[in-house]
């Protein structure tokens, strides 16, 4: 529509211009009247589609933040059971460590806690949506950006980091601290067996140390739900607006 008015305004201004009967002060107003009618189409055109297309944008960015919610909010339940877990486990192995120093075994305390030594955690996040977002090179859509600045450190820094601390920690039961035990426990038909000698032995004592690692993991958890939560609250500053 602007575009069949600067073609029509153009028109008016070359017929002008041309009219031999009409003077010179005469074709320089009309001139100016149709040069400033062709300036407002074209800015009026510009701003419409510069208009239209925000308002795209903003529906995209909408519709993705809705998404990311439901998945942050779906992470945000495996990270809290995670770390609830990881809770226990420093129980379990505060216990075993002190069992390993002279502290009498109880037995159901062993039947409780003896899972801790054997457990691996990996947490996996609901990524597709953001992967497929940065795929087609749309994050610039987002666009407060510490909400941005959150996402990709969330997914590009902080759960990576937290599960390479996930995976060592479970390296080092697979890989020491169960073929130790595995090596010198002796179990009767009944699943009785010599733990509390097993525990106290050095190579088991010195795996057992190991476990401090596991208030670092502890940390970082807390660190990522905190940071969840801030991002949740971001989203709903956005999406209400």
């Amino acid at each position: 529509m602007a575009e069949l008015e600067v073609v029509k305004h153009t028109k008016a201004v070359y017929n002008v211009m041309k009219d031999p009967h009409t003077s010179w002060k005469h074709k320089l107003k009309e001139t100016l009247i149709e040069i400033g009618i062709i300036v407002f189409a074209i800015t009026l055109s510009l701003w419409l589609h510069n208009w239209s297309e925000h308002n795209h944008v903003k529906q995209e960015e909408r519709e993705f933040l809705t998404g990311l919610k439901v998945d942050l909010q779906k992470d945000l339940t495996e990270l809290q059971g995670d770390i609830k877990t990881y809770r226990e486990v420093k129980k379990g192995f505060n216990y075993f460590y002190n069992v390993a120093y002279g502290l009498p075994l109880q037995p159901d305390s062993l039947k409780h806690y003896k899972w801790v030594l054997y457990n691996s955690t990996h947490f996996n996040a609901n990524n597709s949506r953001y992967e497929g977002l940065k795929a087609s090179g749309k994050l610039g859509i987002i666009e407060n950006k510490e909400l941005l600045n959150n996402i990709l450190e969330l997914y590009q820094e902080d759960i990576p980091w937290m599960n390479l601390l996930n995976a060592d920690l479970n390296n080092y039961k697979r890989e020491r601290l169960e073929p130790a035990i595995n090596t010198l426990l002796i179990q009767d038909k009944n699943n009785n067996g010599n733990w509390e000698q097993v525990l106290r032995e050095p190579q088991v004592q010195n795996n057992l140390r190991h476990s401090a690692s596991i208030n670092e993991i502890m940390a970082k958890y807390d660190g990522v739900i905190e940071k969840y939560n801030r991002t949740l609250a971001l989203i709903a500053e956005e999406v209400k607006k």
